[in-house]
């Protein structure tokens, strides 16, 4: 293998593309200092990965992008491509020609190709590992690198030994076995520290779950007694309310019984009354017709007698009337004075009567009232009188304190105005005083506005750049934040990669077995060896099914091979899949034209996979009769058209089996291989993108910083200058503020004294008011003090009478109700009196009426003669009438005396009743009661029932039951719950989660501890094979060490020593050398030549042991003298055969020795040019 060719574009002084073609032997790349010849260097070890910018000569990753020069411009981005010969198979890749590309824009971006696909910087790094090409390699030597291996600790430079030893994979994989192992240690003892915890509560939660359980037993026979009492009890109380109720039902109905009573003898004595009322209806009636019947008899018998005497004695006939019509008039007059004396008679009656009634009520009232009652009156009315003295003794403090305020007013008043006079003095001349101060203080502030405004202008400048860097400080922190999470991520995934997480153990343990070369052939897992697009993972994943976790070989020997080895290990079992006995299963093409045009076909699985070309028939074997549909019912379709002979799998997974069978549903979203792999590459592309982002903002921070430091520069300054200012300001403002001060106090003074004035005058003002409000409330007092007295004494002796004459007003209660009722009987009487002599008015008066037509028709000369027949017949109808009307009257009489009767009786009767109604009331009040107690007892219960244990009352479960045995049950268990005391509710489940977690995490920490013993065997064992390869390495370059030295040097001895040859994984490594002539020394007190040529010793040296397909040698031999450059380029030509040798340099014993030679020139300013010459070619004249 040997590299072939390198491109380059844009790379530092690269501006043009130039191709720089490689053959075995020795090139060499000449040209001026300056000219660009080490960028070819640079170049390779950059497209190789180097990382940082730094080894590639530059300050940052950008740098290596053509800048531009004084004719052109710059550009976008770099790239370089290196192709390398891999004829012999040195690297992992199935191809005979290897390219590398990497690429990287001004935007930060970087692309990594491996053959033309985008791939990661890792996998390119996994590709050169252990080959020699590696970062740690010594196939790339520039000056530097000599200086460093030289100058190095012996530590760092055993470095390049690993390199050589091929140990570099070991120490990759012991560090990531030491990281898992550090995880694992850490887990544990996390693990460890919440078994810790949870030894601690596990006690105590499984005693408190016992409390519980036994609280919540207890709790449960509480619960039966409790509802087992209250259910008895609710028996009992409604057996009570039943026979309460029927009490009652029966007092209501008594009481109907009663009110019926009562109502229908009330109709009675209504009725009674109405036929009183008629009575007296008709009785007047009747009297009225009795005085005009008697007036018309006397009438006619007038007019006999008249007609008798007429002719005889008209003129004694008149005057007898005119006598008549007077004793008439006095008689009507007599009435008349009677009638208004009964008028008087009954309004002294109804006075005396209203009287007695009142007296009756208070008699009744002082009967009822109770003597406590009374007292308790007493005692409020004598607590009110007393808080009425405390008032009014309080009133004529405050009014004897006002008097003498009032005085002290009056004498301050005279001080104030004193005062007032002194301080408006003080005033005028202090405020002079200022008028001064103010126009100082305005010349300095106008000095200090000036400078104010240049420093606020630079602040407002410094603070816009303090913003901005800390906003890109802030988006810088963000972007390492990111990236440490994708960082984090990226390991994770790369952990379960290299763990080949996710596959079977047998699987696991060949592929294990081939990556430490203990089993050969093993190319590799499906899953490895196919790539998918995303779309199309679940659908490949549905296909392969187990089969993505078959083994590939490369012939059914080593297939068998790796058989017997996991036998052998006894590590599962394994599907392996020969390279050289696989054969392809395709579907026939007429077959796919059937399905062709279906719009939910999307292909053959193994045409929507990529595949190295020496693995495809391993994917038609597996995916090449197997349909793809987008969808379950384009995959049925499809299915139904080929007549169930092929599966057809969809994108979402689901399966239409060959026969007509179903498969689907969901899963549970665990990521696949395939997937895991997707996301390490975008993952590694984000990372480099997230660390070249981060690049550009630390240069655009440092940018931003020395902005911020000019400003405040600025800013300070001006911040001084304007201190200075404000200091003045500040004295002159402090004089102000001590005038404006001095003036504001007395200002305050003055108003304090004014305001002490008018409050003053206020105050005497408010003082008068208040004195004459106080005299009077304390007259108003006096008053309500002496009604209050007096009242207590009312009360007091009415008490007293009641004590001693309770007897007394009883008796006189009764003399009072039976007064009221003769008064009543009185009443009647006299009104009926008054009503009989109104009667007997009106007769009078029609009778004088009569009496005065009479004596009209006497008078009158046209009166119409009556015959004496016709008088006497007129009388005698007049006399019959008189006494038919008197008999009914009489008869009427009789009736109304017998109403009058019947209605007092009917009165008593209707009192009797109402007194058993009132008892019956009282009763029935005191019964309704109880009957209330008892049913808010009982709803209580109830309530209490279905509230806590959401039961009704139940007799039947109250049977059998012992009432005392059972409250001394529930006494007896309620004892025992206060004694177990206060418990946790959620113990029991408590105790259960712990003690499941606690089983769960014991089995955490046996796995874990298996795990970490598995990681330090494995680390054991990486730790014995580096050991093994790097003593057999080291024993190699050792001997080959000393021959070289004496070759190169002509003579003398050198060697390798280790410092710690015990510590073989971290000794290091020292030089010594005895140049021809000198004694043995270390390299530090060589000379410049000495210690260059004796470092290009070791070079060769670990080429001679462990040959590398190209070495590119950068200046290596600059300090060494002619004669020494001879060997060096002899020693070139010597190992040419197995190493390909670039060498860049300006020597010419080394150009001589070249086969091919390039020149890099610059003719255009910032620009490198290759030109070459094959010096095979030229003839030797022309090298002469």
């Amino acid at each position: 293998m040997f590299l072939k060719r390198l491109e380059i574009i844009g790379f530092k002084s690269f501006a043009e593309r130039i191709g720089v073609d490689f053959v075995p032997g020795v090139t060499a790349v000449v040209g001026p200092n300056g000219s660009g010849k080490s960028n070819i260097t640079d170049a390779i070890r950059w497209v190789l990965g180097e990382q940082s910018a730094r080894s590639l000569r530059g300050a940052k990753m950008e740098d290596v992008i053509f800048a531009g020069s004084d004719s052109r411009k710059p550009l976008n981005f770099a790239e370089v491509t290196l192709i390398l010969d891999n004829s012999k198979g040195l690297f992992p890749l199935d191809y005979t020609e290897i390219s590398v590309t990497r690429r990287v824009f001004r935007s930060g971006e970087s692309i990594y190709l491996l053959n033309g696909q985008q791939c990661r910087l890792k996998d390119i790094t996994d590709v050169f590992m252990d080959s020699g090409l590696g970062k740690e390699a010594f196939s790339i030597i520039s000056q530097g690198r000599v200086d460093e291996i030289l100058n190095s600790r012996p530590e760092d430079r055993r470095s390049i030994f690993d390199e050589a030893a091929g140990v570099l994979k070991y120490r990759t994989r012991k560090r990531k076995a030491e990281h898992k192992l550090f995880e694992t240690s850490d887990n544990l003892d996390r693990v460890l520290d919440i078994l810790k915890e949870l030894d601690i509560r596990i006690e105590p939660l499984k005693e408190q779950a016992e409390a519980a359980k036994k609280h919540e037993e207890i709790s449960e026979e509480v619960r039966e007694a409790d509802i087992l009492l209250l259910n008895y009890d609710a028996g009992n109380l409604h057996e009570k309310l039943q026979e309460k109720l029927v009490e009652v039902e029966k007092q209501r109905a008594e009481k109907e019984l009663l009110t019926e009573a009562i109502d229908k003898t009330e109709v009675e004595s209504s009725t009674i009354n109405k036929q009183l009322e008629q009575q007296e209806e008709k009785f007047e009636t009747l009297q009225q017709k009795l005085v005009q019947v008697s007036a018309e008899s006397e009438k006619w018998e007038g007019r006999r007698l008249l007609s008798v005497e007429k002719e005889r004695n008209a003129s004694l006939q008149i005057e007898r009337v005119q006598t008549e019509f007077q004793s008439a008039k006095a008689e009507q007059e007599d009435l008349e004075e009677k009638l208004k004396e009964s008028y008087d008679n009954v309004a002294i009656l109804n006075k005396e009567y209203e009287e007695v009634k009142a007296e009756v009520k208070d008699t009744t009232q002082m009967l009822t009232r109770s003597v406590k009652e009374t007292e308790h009156e007493i005692e409020e009315l004598k607590s009110s009188y007393i808080d009425g003295l405390n008032e009014e003794a309080t009133i004529r403090n405050e009014l004897k304190h006002i008097e003498e305020r009032l005085l002290g007013e009056k004498t301050s008043s005279q001080k104030i105005n004193e005062q007032t006079v002194s301080l408006r003095n003080r005033l005028e001349v202090l405020n002079a005083d200022r008028k001064l101060i103010v126009q100082t203080l305005d010349r300095i502030k106008q000095s200090a506005t000036e400078a104010s405004e240049n420093y606020k202008n630079d602040a407002v400048e410094l603070k816009k750049h303090e913003d901005d860097l800390r906003s890109k400080q802030e988006l810088l922190q963000k972007a390492h934040n990111k990236q440490h999470e994708m960082q984090g991520r990226l390991r994770a995934l790369q952990s379960l990669e290299a763990d080949f997480s996710g596959f079977y153990s047998g699987v696991k343990e060949v592929l294990v077995a081939r990556e430490a070369g203990k089993l050969a052939g093993i190319e590799g897992a499906v899953a490895e060896l196919i790539t998918v697009e995303n779309d199309y993972i679940k659908a490949v994943e549905t296909a392969l099914g187990g089969a993505m976790q078959h083994i590939v070989t490369s012939s059914e020997v080593n297939a068998r091979k790796a058989i017997g080895y996991l036998k052998t290990q006894n590590k599962g079992r394994a599907t392996f899949l020969p390279l050289d006995v696989m054969r392809s299963r395709k579907i026939q093409q007429s077959t796919l034209q059937t399905i062709a045009r279906h719009p939910e076909f999307i292909g053959i699985a193994d045409g929507l996979i990529r595949v190295e070309p020496n693995y495809k028939i391993i994917a038609e074997n597996l995916l090449g009769n197997v349909l793809v549909a987008s969808s379950l019912a384009g995959a049925s379709a499809i299915a139904k058209a080929l007549n169930y002979r092929y599966r057809v799998v969809t994108l979402d997974g689901d399966i239409v089996n060959a026969g007509g069978s179903l498969t689907g549903g969901g899963t549970q979203g665990r990521s696949s291989v395939f997937s895991r792999r997707a996301e390490l590459e975008m993952l590694t592309t984000q990372v480099e993108q997230m660390s070249a982002s981060i690049e550009r903002g630390n240069e655009s921070i440092s940018d931003t910083k020395l902005k911020v430091a000019e400003y405040m520069q600025k800013v300070e300054h001006f911040r001084k200058q304007s201190e200075a200012l404000q200091l003045e300001m500040a004295t002159a403002e402090a004089n102000v503020r001590e005038s404006d001060m001095a003036i504001h106090t007395v200002q305050s003074e003055l108003e304090t004294v004014e305001i002490g004035r008018l409050g003053a005058e206020t105050a005497g003002s408010e003082l008068m008011e208040k004195k004459k409000e106080l005299e009077t409330a304390h007259a108003a007092l006096k008053k309500t003090l002496e009604s209050l007295q007096a009242e207590i004494t009312k009360l007091e002796r009415l008490a007293a009478d009641w004590r001693n004459e309770e007897a007394t007003l009883t008796a006189r209660l009764t003399e009072l109700r039976e007064r009221a009722a003769i008064l009543r009987e009185q009443l009647s009487y006299q009104n009926r009196a008054i009503t009989d002599m109104e009667a007997s008015n009106k007769v009078a008066i029609d009778k004088i009426n009569l009496l005065q037509q009479e004596l009209d028709y006497l008078t009158d000369e046209e009166q119409e003669h009556v015959t004496a027949e016709e008088i006497a017949e007129q009388i005698e109808r007049s006399a019959k009438d008189k006494q038919q009307i008197e008999n009914s009257i009489a008869e009427i009489r009789k009736n109304r005396s017998e109403i009058v009767i019947q209605k007092n009786h009917q009165e008593t009767h209707l009192r009797q009743l109402r007194e058993n109604a009132e008892k019956l009331n009282a009763k029935l009040h005191e019964h309704t009661i109880e009957l209330s107690r008892l049913e808010v007892t009982y709803e209580t219960i109830t309530q209490r029932l279905f509230h806590e244990y959401g039961l009704r009352p139940d007799d039947e479960l109250a049977l059998d039951f012992n009432e005392q045995e059972k409250r001394e049950q529930l006494a007896r268990l309620k004892h025992e719950l206060k004694n177990i005391g206060p418990i946790n509710p959620s113990a029991v489940q408590e105790y259960e989660e712990v003690s499941e977690r606690h089983q769960f995490l014991t089995a955490q920490r046996n796995d874990l501890l298996e795990a970490k013993e598995t990681l330090q065997e494995a680390m054991s064992e990486m730790d014995h094979e580096m050991s093994i390869r790097f003593s057999s390495t080291f024993d190699a370059v050792q001997n080959q060490f000393r021959q070289v030295f004496k070759e190169m040097f002509g003579g003398g001895n050198a060697d390798l020593i280790l410092t710690d040859p015990t510590d073989l994984l971290h000794t290091g490594i020292d030089i010594v050398a005895r140049p021809p002539g000198k004694k043995m020394q270390n390299l530090s007190l060589l000379s410049g030549g000495e210690r260059a040529l004796t470092a290009i010793s070791l070079l060769f040296s670990i080429i001679e042991v462990r040959p590398v397909p190209f070495c590119i040698l950068d200046e290596v031999e600059a300090a060494l003298d002619e004669a020494n450059v001879i060997r060096y380029s002899n020693y070139l030509r010597k190992f040419s055969d197995k190493t390909q040798f670039i060498v860049i340099t300006h020597r010419k014993g080394t150009m001589e020795g070249a086969d091919v030679l390039y020149g890099i020139t610059m003719q255009e300013s910032g620009v490198s040019k290759l030109i070459s010459v094959k010096l095979s070619e030229v003839p030797e004249e022309a090298m002469m």
